[in-house]
C-alpha cells in the first residue's frame, strides 16, 4: 500500500513538473510572430498532406518527409521572432538558406518525381510568403 502512494505520488510530481513551463519557453511563445492565420495554417497543411499523396511515399517514408518538412519550418518561422534581431533582408536571406536545407534534406529520401512534386509544392507556399511579407522574388 505505501508503495502504490509512493508511486501515485511520485508519478503525480513528474506530472506537474512536466507540464509547467520554463521561463524561455514562455519568453519564445510571447515573442511569437505569425505569419499565417490558424485558418491559413490549416490550409496549408490540407495542400501539403495532399501534395504528399501524390508522392505516394511508405507510412515510414511519409513519416520521415513530414518530420523533415516539420524540422525546418519550425527553424523558418523563429525568424520574425519579436525578438529577433535580424533585419527584413537577413530575415529573407537567412530563409531562402533555410529553404535550400529543407530541400537538400528531402532530396536524400524522395525519388525524382517525388522531389519535383515536393519542389512544386513548396514553391506555391513559398511565394505566399514572399507575398504576405512584401519581398520580391529574385
Amino acid at each position: 500500500m505505501k508503495t502504490t502512494i509512493t508511486g501515485l505520488l511520485f508519478m503525480a510530481v513528474l506530472f506537474t513538473f512536466g507540464q509547467t513551463k520554463n521561463q524561455k519557453q514562455l519568453e519564445r511563445e510571447t515573442n511569437k510572430v505569425e505569419i499565417f492565420t490558424a485558418t491559413e495554417k490549416d490550409n496549408l497543411q490540407v495542400f501539403v498532406a495532399e501534395q504528399v499523396d501524390k508522392m505516394k511515399l511508405s507510412e515510414n517514408l511519409r513519416d520521415d518527409y513530414y518530420m523533415i518538412v516539420g524540422y525546418h519550418t519550425n527553424k523558418i518561422g523563429r525568424l520574425d521572432d519579436k525578438d529577433s534581431p535580424l533585419s527584413e533582408k537577413e530575415i529573407q536571406t537567412k530563409f531562402k538558406k533555410m529553404i535550400t536545407s529543407l530541400d537538400a534534406d528531402v532530396k536524400e529520401i524522395l525519388t525524382e518525381d517525388q522531389l519535383k512534386i515536393h519542389k512544386e509544392s513548396f514553391e506555391k507556399i513559398i511565394v505566399s510568403v514572399y507575398n504576405r511579407r512584401g519581398w520580391i522574388k529574385e
